[in-house]
């Protein structure tokens, strides 16, 4: 056969077996899809022996070695991950602008679908960070640690996570630990922590009215091991019994709406069976249409030593206003992506930081030795210039000033490699793209060169929720109550008031134009009755200042009274929409 023929047959080829992978990929189950490739790996195979030894007879089915399933498993695991990475990278992007969308003035509509981005933004983000999940545990490739661990504050800290996600529903949240269960032992807690909230997540998924209970017995004992039995039962909405068996599925739930109705991405389960199993444990279902489910999973794990005071651990920032801790800090960032470079520069720069973007190598070993840089954001996976590299030339720079610079690695994924790679070349610490407003500025004051002191530090983190601005709370129930309970005529009061708001805000903006200040003290003296029957008394108040200001002839202090009621306004509307949406429904 000429060459020319030869190398146009072998094109042909290799077009075809693009087209078979991506046909495999979208049209045919992970079984199906193997016989396929198996198929055509044994075709190919024939004719590349005919193309190069023509003269000898192929016996396809003795001499075609079998199709090597651990190579596509390998390919497999590469392509999810680079998929994984690529959808990343702009999802980082839209969730960052949604979260900075939000700190504008907006109105409650605009609110409405930036909270509907973010909601769906970050559902998107659970599927990937599933999928990816449930490729590096069935690979083997995901890290299971053993380290000594308080069960019973680790159950604590379950729960308490379960609790934030029960909203407007009557639901018990139950928990008892035998008291032969014992309080420090060796294992994986991360592991545990992900099992426990997949199984409670799903129940309170599914669980509209009643209870979840978690239980947790020592089933064996011996030497210095133990067998630990966890429960998780809930009256949720049950699964039938000839579903039972394939719940553990890939992809598989209860009934074909369910997806539709409650979302999730049917790898929950799969992945909890698969990190149980790979513990060394086993899990059951028992489960009653329309009654309830119990989950059953039993662990090994071997009795710990005392765990000694521990450090103050990386919670997340509870209050973004402490943000005025970063202001002056400076801040380099090497990203070749320019969408998710101009999103930090403006998260950071809101913050009161320097920042130098945008820069090469070389500029930026000149800027870090002429400046006061505290940090320097390095985002690992830029194919012009690699992190990597990068952070090697930093850390080995003669100049001492420029190597101890703290360095934080960030990127959309991160494997056992590139943490080891990040260790050997002192890479201080990683953020995981998508990361969230809290996690930026608790990594950024957890490592800049200029520390927050201890104690500050330590407030912050230990800081309890946020308790709710005066100026922004409301009460309806008295309102209700003088509406003889009728929610018609609550609706339409509420719908007045907003108006009035709406007005009000109208009129101040055009007034104080021209320091008309009679007219403004007008407008807030209609206003004030108004937050006086929604019971917001903090909002009232401010509005009373803001009259009194007026009949005192103090511009400037109506205006910055004026500025805080633009401020706290908007969240003052969300609560009141909030309480009333709670009502209506009941």
């Amino acid at each position: 056969m000429s060459i020319s023929k030869t190398k146009d047959l072998l094109g042909q080829l290799a077009q075809l077996e693009r087209t078979v992978s991506e046909f495999s990929f979208e049209e045919l189950s992970a079984d199906d899809a193997k016989i396929l490739k198996g198929s055509f790996n044994t075709f190919r195979a024939s004719l590349e022996n005919h193309i190069y030894e023509p003269k000898k007879v192929a016996v396809v089915s003795s001499s075609i070695e079998p199709f090597n399933d651990e190579n596509q498993e390998i390919s497999q695991k590469q392509f999810i991950t680079h998929i994984s990475h690529e959808i990343r990278t702009p999802l980082n992007s839209i969730i960052g602008f949604a979260n900075l969308l939000n700190d504008e003035k907006l109105t409650s509509g605009q609110h409405k679908k930036v909270d509907a981005i973010q909601f769906a933004s970050n559902t998107l983000l659970k599927l990937i960070n599933e999928v990816l999940d449930y490729s590096k545990i069935s690979s083997g490739a995901s890290n299971f640690e053993t380290v000594d661990f308080n069960l019973h504050s680790l159950l604590k800290d379950v729960m308490f996570l379960c609790e934030t996600l029960i909203v407007d529903r009557k639901i018990e949240l139950l928990v008892e630990i035998d008291e032969n269960v014992p309080k420090i032992i060796k294992g994986d807690p991360s592991k545990l922590s992900q099992v426990l909230l997949n199984l409670l997540g799903n129940s309170v998924k599914f669980v509209e009215q009643g209870f979840i209970k978690l239980e947790v017995f020592s089933k064996e004992s011996y030497d210095n091991h133990c067998v630990l039995e966890f429960s998780v039962a809930d009256t949720g909405i049950g699964i039938a019994k000839e579903k039972i068996d394939t719940i553990f599925n890939r992809y598989t739930q209860a009934e074909v709406d369910t997806s539709s109705k409650y979302g999730g991405t049917g790898l929950g389960l799969t992945i909890t069976k698969e990190i149980i199993e790979k513990l060394k444990g086993d899990i059951e279902i028992e489960s009653i249409i329309d009654s309830g489910t119990t989950v059953t999973f039993r662990l090994p794990y071997t009795n710990g030593k005392n765990i000694g005071a521990s450090k103050i651990s990386k919670k997340p920032f509870k209050n973004l206003k402490d943000q005025h801790l970063l202001a002056g800090t400076e801040i380099m960032v090497f990203e070749d992506n320019q969408m998710n470079t101009l999103l930090i520069v403006e998260q950071l720069t809101k913050w009161g930081c320097k920042v130098h973007a945008n820069v090469s190598l070389t500029e930026g070993l000149e800027i870090l030795d002429s400046s006061n840089v505290d940090l320097i954001l390095m985002d690992l996976k830029m194919p012009t210039q690699n992190g990597f590299e990068v952070s090697k030339v930093i850390r080995t720079h003669q100049n001492d000033k420029i190597k101890s610079i703290p360095i934080v690695a960030f990127s959309a994924d991160f494997t056992e490699q590139d943490s080891a790679a990040c260790k050997a070349i002192g890479i201080n610490d990683f953020l995981l793209k998508p990361y969230s407003l809290n996690d930026l500025m608790t990594i950024i004051l957890k490592n800049k060169k200029s520390k927050v002191e201890l104690e500050d530090f330590s407030s912050i983190l230990q800081k309890p929720m946020i308790e709710p601005k005066e100026t922004t709370v409301v009460d309806l129930n008295h309102l209700l109550k003088d509406c003889f309970g009728e929610i018609d005529m609550l609706n339409e009061l509420v719908k007045l008031f907003k108006l009035n708001a709406i007005e009000f805000i109208g009129n101040v903006t055009i007034h104080l134009k021209t320091d008309n200040l009679k007219e403004v003290a007008l407008s807030a003296h209609k206003l004030k009755a108004g937050f006086a029957m929604i019971k917001a008394d903090g909002m009232r108040k401010l509005i009373v200042d803001i009259e009194a200001s007026c009949k005192a002839n103090k511009v400037e202090r109506v205006k910055e009274l004026y500025e805080v009621f633009l401020i706290d306004y908007p969240l003052l509307e969300e609560n009141l929409t909030a309480e009333l949406t709670l009502m209506n429904k009941k």
